[in-house]
């Protein structure tokens, strides 16, 4: 796994709690923090177990968000999701 990888991953996240962080989700914040804490941490597991038990489907899932900047999130969202795959493919 290279470092620019986890480079990416950690400002794809960062740039997604952002947006989070402006759409008043405290709770996704909390949990995406927590992934980009794992990575600047070097826990690349951590960080990948912690977005795996992440919910993307059902009630309450980050797709019920109906953003103020809906394009912003979704871009963001999209990013920070294609950085973490990568690293996951690489683990």
């Amino acid at each position: 796994m290279k470092s620019s990888d986890i480079e990416r991953a950690i400002v794809a996240t960062d740039a997604f709690v952002t947006v989070l962080q402006a759409e008043e989700l405290p709770n996704w914040v909390n949990r995406f923090a927590q992934i980009a804490t794992y990575l600047k941490e070097g826990d690349v597991k951590g960080a990948l177990h912690r977005y795996g038990n992440t919910s993307y489907g059902g009630l309450g899932c980050l797709s019920d968000i109906y953003a103020s900047d809906q394009s912003a999130f979704d871009r963001a969202w999209s990013e920070c999701s294609i950085a973490l795959r990568v690293l996951a493919k690489k683990a």
